[in-house]
């Protein structure tokens, strides 16, 4: 479960929270879960007192949700993650709340700044214009190589950016290869926070699906994303995200984690020039 998923959990722990008034812990395999993506969360407890008074607590897979000394508990556990991957047009968020049996409202992520991070993020934009656009370019290739898009794709749209007279910064994975003509902001910024934190100051964001999209989701800034084939968007697209979903009636929503020659050989088949005129219009909305 990477940071992305972590913070559609968010979700979850918020419609618990208006429900039965009370901060939610999270629970796996009898172990309090915790993650720092969930720091400064108004309905997550992070309360070391509330530890304690759980301890000892055991919960079968069966559980659901549970309150334990007046505090509400959700087994992570009961929650089969494959489904996630056989429901391959309903949201995860949607899909987690329903399991929990709950409805969610709205489904944007959670994501809350300390004031160290916006005093950081602050200070580092006073080395950047007023404008700038930034870019991930490095999919996440721990859970699956299938979301890449060719690098040289990324370095063509940044060329184009930059005869437009846009301001590139490149964030994120400090040990990825750097593109030209960018900013290098990966050093500067030493968490996924940190860098969730400044996407929220950018005109523009784009990237392909992963952690970073959930982010900029939750901040509500401009963001393009682009979509391999192997899932479809709906399964964790948001409203407030442009996108475009690259894939053809004769392979699509494969839903493969292990290597598919048919999703990468799509992404690298792709015109990247056909986005640049949108990637434009979005940065100057």
């Amino acid at each position: 479960m990477g940071i992305g998923g972590q913070l559609m959990w968010t979700v979850l722990a918020k419609e618990i929270f208006e429900k039965y008034k009370k901060k939610v812990m999270f629970i796996c395999n009898n172990r309090i879960f915790e993650d720092p993506i969930w720091l400064n969360n108004q309905h997550i407890s992070q309360n070391e007192n509330n530890k304690i008074r759980i301890t000892g607590y055991n919960f079968s897979k069966s559980i659901k949700l549970a309150i334990v000394n007046n505090i509400i508990l959700i087994n992570l556990s009961s929650y089969d993650t494959t489904t996630e991957v056989k429901n391959s047009n309903i949201h995860t968020i949607i899909n987690r709340c329903n399991h929990y049996n709950f409805n969610p409202k709205l489904l944007y992520p959670i994501l809350n700044y300390t004031k160290e991070e916006e005093f950081k993020i602050n200070t580092l934009l006073k080395e950047l214009p007023n404008k700038f656009l930034c870019i991930e370019p490095h999919a996440k290739t721990s859970w699956t190589h299938n979301k890449t898009f060719p690098l040289n794709k990324w370095q063509n749209i940044v060329n184009k950016l930059v005869e437009q007279n846009i301001t590139v910064v490149q964030v994120s994975i400090p040990n990825k290869k750097l593109l030209n003509n960018v900013i290098d902001f990966r050093s500067k910024l030493s968490s996924f926070r940190e860098c969730a934190c400044l996407l929220k100051y950018c005109n523009l964001f784009i990237s392909t699906e992963g952690g970073l999209m959930h982010a900029s989701a939750a901040n509500n800034n401009n963001t393009f994303i682009i979509f391999s084939p192997m899932f479809n968007p709906k399964k964790t697209l948001y409203n407030n995200i442009d996108y475009i979903w690259i894939h053809n009636k004769n392979h699509n929503c494969c839903n493969k984690i292990q290597k598919c020659n048919e999703c990468l050989q799509q992404m690298n088949d792709f015109d990247e020039y056909s986005i640049i005129d949108k990637i434009i219009k979005l940065y100057n909305k």
